[in-house]
């Protein structure tokens, strides 16, 4: 076998040229191929004697990659190090990252006048969270479509143990932060012809008991042209007495009418900004928003008309 590959190499150095136009051919390529397997087996490394294992080895023409240790015998372990790919850069190519340009510095600095305008907002529902919660000794509230985040947090800082639950329309707010603080969440339009279906659903639900005080807080600002709808069905439901807060941007004698059949707690309907003062007690301008608290007197246990 060895005399044969040694014969068919000799034929190839002195004949490649011939050899190179008749490789196509079978018979050729079959020598080809015998003369590199005879290659591999006379320049290759012996195998059959067994030798030791240098320390440092190189690649070999037809074995193994061989890696040569060079960091000494008191080297500690190899450490791989990763780095971060630098993007490829394509000279005459545009990036495909869109500048924002001033919208980043729009965004990052809010409306000074919507600042305000939940601020004060905030303050008023803190103001009247804690009127309810410490001189009426209200433990169950109903947030009712709020217009400001925090009103949870606020109940939660007056009492503890109050319990929450959030009515707010599909997709709002409300119903992403209720889990976090711990909050029941009764999604859907509860304004117009829907308060009605919202009050059966808060009824039926069981999250609220009505034959205990509760304070429903409808402080999202109502106009002249929609009023808050089903408030007499609430005050009905309200069987162990509550409380109802409302504001609006009419004017005072139709924020005033919505509130029936609620009794006004003092001062009745005033600004927002400085609520529970009355309007004449205040020479500083307000916000324009008026704001106020009704009550439902207890009228002890009873049948209700959706049980």
């Amino acid at each position: 076998m060895l005399t044969k590959a040694c014969d068919a190499r000799t034929y190839i150095r002195g004949n490649r040229a011939h050899f190179t136009r008749m490789c196509a051919g079978h018979h050729f390529r079959k020598l080809y191929y015998q003369a590199l397997t005879a290659r591999r087996t006379v320049v290759g490394p012996d195998r059959s004697a067994p030798t030791k294992r240098p320390a440092s080895r190189e690649r070999t023409g037809w074995g193994s990659v061989n890696v040569t240790d060079v960091r000494g015998p008191k080297a500690g372990p190899l450490t791989a190090v990763f780095r971060e790919p630098e993007p490829l850069r394509v000279p005459g190519q545009q990036s495909r990252v869109v500048s924002l340009g001033n919208r980043t510095r729009a965004c990052a600095l809010p409306d000074p006048v919507e600042a305000e305008r939940v601020r004060l907002h905030q303050a008023f529902l803190g103001r009247a969270v804690d009127y309810l919660c410490a001189d009426a000794g209200i433990r169950q509230f109903v947030d009712w479509g709020c217009p400001v985040p925090g009103t949870a947090e606020r109940i939660r800082r007056a009492h503890a143990d109050a319990t929450v639950v959030h009515v707010a329309p599909t997709g709002t707010a409300g119903v992403l932060t209720a889990a976090a603080d711990n909050a029941a969440v009764l999604s859907g339009d509860g304004s117009g012809p829907g308060a009605a279906s919202m009050l059966r659903r808060l009824h039926t639900s069981g999250l609220v008991d009505f034959d205990e005080p509760v304070a429903v807080l409808m402080t999202r600002p109502f106009g002249e042209q929609d009023p808050p709808a089903g408030l007499d069905a609430l005050h009905s439901m309200m069987r162990g007495g509550g409380y109802l807060a409302l504001t609006s941007t009419a004017p005072r004698a139709v924020a005033e009418a919505a509130f029936s059949p609620f009794l006004p707690v003092e001062p009745g309907v005033a600004d927002l900004t400085w609520w529970p003062y009355p309007d004449e007690d205040v020479s500083a301008p307000g916000c324009g928003t008026l704001a106020g608290l009704g009550r439902a007197p207890r009228r002890g246990r009873g049948v209700s008309r959706w049980q």
